[in-house]
């Protein structure tokens, strides 16, 4: 019983409801308990990535090949949309074009030195 009045129904309707007609109750119970979860571990994300930034790269004492950076935007929660979704691969392929043209602008050079 007192798992049930945790859930949101009120105590005189609890007595009233056949057990079937709780199910929609306890469904919402436990969306909500996974959703305060997901919040709770994404704050978890939020400290540790502080702490690392902070505390991690004060220590001179422990070496480390990179160092600790706090997020620069928020950690994305919303599944993306399809047109972000191909502007971030236009983007990928840009930034791939770019880099091909360099390799190859760069071996041209290394050819004619030799």
């Amino acid at each position: 019983m007192p798992e049930a009045l945790n859930m949101g129904v009120p105590y005189d309707l609890f007595w009233r409801l056949n057990p079937r007609k709780l199910l929609p109750f306890v469904e919402a119970y436990r969306r909500k308990q996974q959703q305060r979860s997901d919040e709770m571990w994404l704050m978890g994300q939020y400290v540790a990535s502080a702490l690392d930034a902070t505390v991690c790269n004060a220590m001179p004492f422990i070496k480390r090949k990179w160092r600790g950076k706090y997020f620069e935007e928020p950690i994305r929660v919303t599944p993306k949309t399809e047109e972000e979704k191909r502007s971030e691969s236009e983007k990928a392929l840009q930034g791939f074009i770019f880099a091909a043209g360099t390799m190859e602008n760069d071996m041209k050079r290394k050819k004619k030195g030799e």
